[in-house]
């Protein structure tokens, strides 16, 4: 069954399937040629700015010097503009879009005598031709995607088949691919019967009976595969060889990177007989606190300790069992308690029965890397505090390629407490993945010249990954506070603090250097200095970055956090995008890119998602390539380009502490007995208070026992008004809530 009739079934099904795709796609493709070929035909009879409908088609003429973003009615958008404009160069293909009402329409353009012709309609009327589609045999799922775009899912019929995997088909005269998934019946209808398939398996079993007759001894001994068992040996755990990181059956699971070294390790032990009786004795004592909103952290040695580190892993490897992932993969930061979280972590994981793979002391986003990039897991777990002081650490988890936050932190919680872990033999491996990171963004990243830039590592994670990656990219690189030191003595690993910025800003100005990058503790934040000592925040970096990646992608989704200026929802939309303000945090960040299919994130506090080209995880180091890259492409400065930016006044992220027990609840009370006249409230995250000329908000921090506050206004008068009035509202509620 498993190497002779389910290959030839799936290579029948798959054969047949495709076969399919390729009717389907024709039958598609044949609507838009009658398309073009009526809108060729169509011949108005003025070429002044008309608007007219032929039934279901709605028809406007645009001269050059119409082709403006509000032109027309209903107004041309940045999409609409630039297809107008390849129109008069050459025929564009036929492009759906999105209206003002974010419903899909169907955009042809051609050029007309001194102008181009623009017409759109409903999606219905291409329903009409879905609806011809045979969908009783399969799944039938259309999507776009346009030239290093991502694919946009525009339809799928109802049928939700399991009978093989999908074959495709791009339809000819336009962006789309139609996908066909075979039902259970079509599969069977072109697979082996199963009375042949039992056939085979008798005759089979009973060729394998009268083998074993033939070699069994005749005095009752040992047959020849037993004498092994019978000698006494007990077998040994081996680790993972490169040939055991092959694909896994499972073909929807991201895949390890290719070719990095891989030795075997024994698995970590410690040396006190007395330390292992406790780590592996269950205890109901897990601190709730630590399990924050989207990781775990707290203080280390008191609520993070080796017991925990221990049950974690054994509940982490039952977990990735029962979800299907076999391996573990596992990095750490460079605190001084990591190490040992890491061995414990590890040997947890290995009671469990779930393998592991130490990827060493890396920053966050190279596990991350080898997450995406792995051919047998998509799972693995961070040891670290990322920004938080020395003191503290903690563990950012990844399961199936999704970080486990929110409610699955809960039960994970749960599942430690109740100690009913799986329990199995399984083995330990080293590798190294650091140099396939550097090469892929090598690969990735084009720089002109030589820029001079200065890094701040603030002795985390990155001290040694990123002065390396940016001198391959051919940066000449000035380096600050790069050596590894879990006591972080220069400054707190936390790049969003102004005051840890300082020595970096005296750096880049002392040494005329174009750039400064400071990064976080484990490197997924990142916060830039320009050649004149400006920090350039995150939210002002996702500004420049959705200008480039929307230039190529119009219409993509850019996701961004509600401490983000609002003049970045404003730039999104100006330049043909759709922005999606969501809650603060790494994970949820990373959960609404992947719901909304969005090309890049980012939050104020320096953590920045980008999906063009990469994998959409948060990552400093990357980030900040893509920008030095920008400013190659412009030939400008980053103060150059930041004066191209609309220009407000605001806050950096204001911490105001209060009890870790309090801070919600004083969110909650906010929400009730606040009062903001004529002013908006936002709940998505916290509050945020949106007043004409300007916002405040107000959060709780999911990281520290603080709240998150941020002002931002038109002018400084109007963002005075604005503090003074949330700080007395604070103030009524909570009377020692005083603004720094």
């Amino acid at each position: 069954m498993t190497h002779v009739i389910d290959g030839r079934n799936a290579n029948s099904v798959q054969r047949a399937a495709q076969q399919v795709a390729d009717q389907q796609a024709a039958q598609l493709g044949s609507f838009f040629a009658a398309q073009q070929q009526k809108l060729a035909n169509f011949q108005p009879a003025q070429t002044s700015s008309i608007a007219s409908a032929t039934g279901q088609t709605a028809l406007q003429f645009f001269t050059p010097e119409q082709l403006q973003v509000g032109t027309g009615r209903p107004p041309l958008n940045f999409a609409l503009v630039d297809l107008l404009k390849r129109s008069l160069e050459q025929p564009p293909k036929p492009e759906f879009l999105r209206d003002s009402n974010n419903q899909w329409r169907l955009y042809h353009a051609r050029t007309h005598g001194e102008g181009a012709l623009l017409a759109s309609q409903p999606f219905t009327a291409f329903e009409r031709v879905l609806s011809e589609l045979d969908q009783r045999i399969g799944h039938i799922q259309i999507q776009q995607q346009f030239l290093d775009g991502p694919p946009q899912d525009l339809w799928r019929s109802p049928v939700h088949p399991a009978g093989g995997d999908a074959a495709s088909a791009a339809v000819a005269g336009s962006y789309l691919k139609v996908s066909f998934t075979p039902s259970t019946a079509f599969a069977a209808d072109h697979s082996i019967a199963v009375g042949w398939i039992y056939g085979a398996a008798l005759i089979g079993l009973l060729a394998s009976l009268f083998g074993l007759w033939k070699t069994v001894p005749a005095d009752g001994g040992a047959a020849p595969w037993e004498k092994s068992a019978r000698s006494g040996r007990t077998p040994v755990k081996k680790g993972l060889s490169k040939d055991d990181l092959a694909p896994k059956p499972n073909p929807s699971a991201p895949a390890v990177a290719e070719g990095a070294p891989t030795t075997a390790a024994a698995a970590p032990k410690l040396e006190e007989t007395s330390r292992r009786d406790l780590m592996r004795t269950p205890s109901t004592d897990i601190p709730q606190h630590v399990f924050r909103a989207y990781d775990i952290r707290g203080i280390a040695g008191e609520e993070i300790n080796e017991p925990f580190a221990y049950q974690l892993g054994r509940a982490l490897g039952t977990i990735a069992l029962q979800s299907g992932e076999k391996l573990l993969l596992i990095g750490r930061d460079g605190r001084n308690s990591s190490e040992l979280l890491r061995d414990c972590l590890i040997e947890g994981i290995l009671e469990s029965g779930c393998d592991a793979v130490d990827l060493g002391l890396i920053p966050s986003p190279v596990l991350y890397f080898a997450c995406a990039k792995g051919k047998n897991t998509s799972s693995g777990v961070m040891v670290t505090a990322s920004h938080n002081p020395a003191d503290y650490n903690g563990f950012k988890i990844v399961m199936n390629g999704r970080p486990l936050a929110d409610e699955k932190l809960i039960q994970l919680r749960a599942l430690m407490q109740s100690g009913q872990f799986a329990s199995g033999e399984a083995s330990n491996s080293q590798q190294d993945v650091r140099d396939a990171y550097i090469d892929e963004i090598f690969n990735d990243v084009a720089l002109a010249g030589q820029p001079r830039i200065v890094i701040d590592a603030g002795n985390g994670a990155t001290s040694e990954l990123a002065p390396e990656l940016f001198e391959q990219l051919g940066c000449a690189v000035d380096t600050l506070y790069c050596e590894v030191d879990g006591n972080f003595p220069n400054h707190a690993p936390d790049p969003s603090r102004p005051e840890n910025l300082q020595d970096l800003i005296a750096r880049v100005k002392g040494e005329a250097a174009d750039l400064g990058i400071a990064l976080d503790g484990d490197g997924d934040r990142v916060t830039l200095v320009t050649a004149s000592g400006r920090i350039v925040w995150a939210d002002q970096l996702v500004m420049l970055l959705a200008r480039d990646i929307l230039a190529r992608n119009p219409g993509s989704d850019i996701v961004f956090d509600v401490k983000s200026t609002r003049a970045l929802a404003n730039l999104v939309t100006q330049y043909g995008g759709r922005p999606i303000m969501w809650k603060t945090g790494h994970a949820p960040m990373k959960e609404k890119m992947l719901e909304t299919g969005a090309l890049l994130g980012g939050e104020l506090s320096g953590h920045i998602f980008i999906k063009d080209r990469w994998y959409g995880f948060d990552d400093g180091v990357y980030a900040a390539a893509r920008i030095l890259e920008i400013m190659a492409l412009r030939e400008q400065t980053l103060d150059e380009l930041l004066e191209s930016l609309p220009l407000m006044v605001n806050t950096p992220e204001i911490l105001l502490p209060v009890a870790e027990q309090d801070k919600f609840a004083l969110i909650d009370r906010l929400r009730a007995e606040g009062q903001f006249e004529q002013a908006d409230l936002n709940t998505i995250d916290g509050l945020r208070i949106e007043f004409a000329d300007g916002w405040g908000l107000v959060r709780a921090s999911n990281t520290t026992a603080a709240l998150t506050l941020r002002f931002e206004a038109d002018d400084e008068t109007a963002l005075a008004r604005i503090r003074d009035q949330i700080a007395q509202q604070l103030q009524k509620i909570d009377p020692t809530l005083v603004l720094p």
